[in-house]
This record gives C-alpha cells, structure tokens and sequence, in this order.
C-alpha cells in the first residue's frame, strides 16, 4: 500500500525503513539513488540525486530520519530527499510493510446429528464421513462442514500493529486473555459475518493455517447461506493476497499447526488444554470465553509462523 503523501509536500524528520538502495546513472552520467521506503502507512518510491548525496548516510534493511519534498509524476507521488541520517533507536518492525496484513482463524460449531433429516444424515455418514469407521464418531463432525455448521468465532491478528480481535457469537461481554486483543459479542452468525467483511475491506494480505481448503471456503459458503455480500473473490492461487501457511511450510504431506509450533518454538495454541474438537461441547456448554481464548490463542501463534516464514523462508 502506498503512504498518502500529497505533491510538493514538505517533509520534515519524518522516519522510514530503507527496503532497497539502488545506485543508478541518469543518461548524462550523473550518479543518484533509487530507494523504496516504507512506515507503519506503506511504501513509498525515493531518490537522491547527486548534490545531495553527501548529506545522506543511509543503508539498505535500516531507519533513517528524512527530509525532503514530494513530487507527482504521471500520477505517481515519490520523494525526493535532501538530507538522511540512520536513526539506531526505533525498532524496524516497526516500518515494515506488513500493518495491513491479517493473520486469522476460524472456528466452527454443527448441528447434532439428530437435528439432521435423513438424507442429510446418510450424506453425512455415507458420504462425507465414507472414511470414517467410527460412526458414532462421525456424527460428531458436522460442525466441519458448512451446510451442517456455522462461524461461531473468528480470531485475528495484525503483525504491524501487534493487536488482535475475537469475533464471537455469545451472549455476554467477555474479559480477553491477551492484553493486546479485543473481543465483539454477535448474537448471530450474519452480524459476525457482516463485521468480519467490513473489517477485510481494510487489509491487503490475508494469512491462514489450512485457509485455502478449510477457513475461506466456509467462510464463502455460509455468507451465501446468510445472504451476506463478500468484498472481493478468494483465489486459492496464483494470488499474492492470500497465504496459507498449510501449503508453505510443508514436506510430502501437511503438517499439524500444533507440531509446527513445537518445531519452530512458538507458543502452542493447545498448551491451555482446548482443541478445535472441543468447540462443540464449549459452545452447547455456552463457556464462550475458552472459545474466544482458544481462537486468539491460534491467531497469534499462526502470526508468530507466518513471521518465520516470511524472514527466513520466503525467499522475500
């Protein structure tokens, strides 16, 4: 996202994280600098040009204080800088470009089996559940699917800002478990999936565990079911807007989020002693606080490998 500077304006000890220097020649032959710039707003394009070189001290993967002007071209706003010097003090995650980035996962609740008519209940069983030799234990995972099941809670978290958010079907204000974390009660699925759009609208990148086969489809399906409008159409791939996790850190075959923590070590989501299989019963029980815990706990440790990912694995 570009930050939102107007045309010649003033630019005043203003700080920023150099993400790449280039050293390049105008076709006189005159030396200047190409920079890419970014803050907790976004990216913005730089240059330096020759005579002011000298008043720069800068270097690539470090924050510098700048001042300079801004200047349109073709529609495009970029600075130009007069003056910089590296400021040791500020931390750089800070200045990263990753603020409008959500890291988010899903929970899910399903109808019992009894409430199921017959057809549903052979398509269950004899379908869905073909592979599952344990009837009895299959009749218990009609949460997983999105005709039988709905969003009961919907935790996420922003690496640029370090705050997360519970999204939950309850029926009273809850206390969060993190300091850094809010948590909205929804007395029904539509008005928690409503919020949950209205809230995408504002980011650029979305980061999931499992989320190209799991979270996103659910969630596409039950805001079709309530007539709830998306902002824009998930696309599994061949997209740099979404990310699963599942897809990018795995070996012949996908791993558990939980062992991955364990391998990486990240703070377990479980460690508390609560399972996504667990949702169900917490939910009839109506102890909506281990379920908003539970979510905000899987967002932040699914951020936390997201972040390793990115630094060390990506190749970015």
């Amino acid at each position: 996202m570009a930050i939102k500077f107007g045309a010649n304006e003033l630019i005043r000890d203003e700080h920023f994280l150099v993400l790449k220097k280039e050293n390049k020649q105008t076709s006189k032959g005159d030396l200047y600098f190409q920079l890419e710039l970014s803050n907790k707003d976004g990216m913005i394009e730089a240059k330096i040009w020759n005579n002011n070189i000298p008043q720069c001290n800068l270097e690539q993967g470090k924050i510098i204080e700048v001042n300079g002007k801004t200047q349109e071209y073709k529609g495009q706003v970029s600075l130009i800088i007069d003056s910089c010097q590296i400021v040791n003090s500020e931390e750089v995650d800070e200045y990263s470009p990753i603020s409008k980035t959500m890291v988010f996962d899903i929970e899910t609740v399903g109808k019992k089996f009894e409430e199921l008519d017959e057809v549903e209940q052979d398509y269950l069983l004899n379908n869905l559940e073909k592979a599952t030799e344990d009837k009895e234990e299959a009749k218990k995972k009609t949460g997983l699917y999105s005709i039988f099941g709905k969003v009961c809670a919907i935790g996420a978290f922003n690496p640029g800002s370090k705050k997360g958010m519970v999204l939950l079907l309850g029926e009273k204000e809850l206390v969060p478990e993190k300091e850094n974390y809010t948590y909205k009660i929804f007395e029904t699925e539509k008005d928690l999936l409503t919020e949950f759009w209205k809230i995408a609208t504002e980011y650029e990148l979305f980061v999931t565990y499992n989320g190209d086969n799991f979270d996103f489809p659910y969630l596409m399906i039950r805001s079709g079911i309530n007539r709830v409008k998306m902002p824009f159409e998930v696309k599994k791939w061949g997209s740099d807007k979404f990310i699963d996790l599942q897809m990018k850190i795995k070996q012949s075959h996908a791993f558990k989020l939980e062992m991955l923590c364990k391998a990486f070590g990240i703070e377990n989501p479980k460690e508390a002693g609560v399972h996504g299989g667990d949702v169900n019963e917490l939910f009839d029980n109506k102890d909506f606080q281990k379920i908003a815990d539970y979510v905000a706990r899987d967002a932040y440790s699914t951020c936390q490998l997201y972040l390793i990912w990115k630094e060390y694995m990506s190749g970015m």
